[in-house]
């Protein structure tokens, strides 16, 4: 029961966050881009990719993670894209350029508060699809 709950709550959180995440990307698209290539880890074409898609990525896998569809593969690959994040970020932040996280708009630098943020997140996707692949897991023929 407990699983369950834990189970619903990183959905509904992780399917919020996601959605909020990409819609408020989506309201300043140029802003987002300039976030992204603050990082320094893409080129100029790599830059224009991920600030054109990744919005509407988010939206995606927001609805998809509050609907619960096919969770198992949509929470690994939110999981995937949380770690993702997470390395762009630490590393960013490891070599000391003062980037902006781009989590939810521009104007949030990366620091210690928004890694250990999306640690926590990372983690909630992480159990996610753990929880998903064993629950949907069909029991081995005898």
């Amino acid at each position: 029961m407990l699983l369950r709950v834990l189970e619903w709550f990183c959905r509904l959180v992780l399917g919020a966050l996601f959605f909020f995440a990409g819609y408020t990307k989506l309201g300043s698209p140029f802003l987002f881009e300039m976030a992204v290539d603050t990082y320094q880890l893409l080129p100029p074409v790599g830059v224009i990719v991920v600030a054109r898609s990744l919005p509407w990525l988010e939206i995606v896998l927001g609805m998809l993670l509050l609907r619960g569809w096919k969770l198992n593969y949509v929470a690994t690959f939110t999981a995937l894209l949380m770690g993702a994040f997470l390395l762009a970020m630490s590393i960013t932040y490891a070599r000391g350029i003062e980037a902006n996280c781009g989590c939810f708009g521009f104007g949030e630098p990366i620091s210690p508060q928004t890694l250990a943020r999306d640690s926590l997140l990372f983690a909630f996707a992480v159990f996610l699809a753990i929880y998903a692949w064993r629950k949907n897991k069909v029991p081995a023929p005898e």
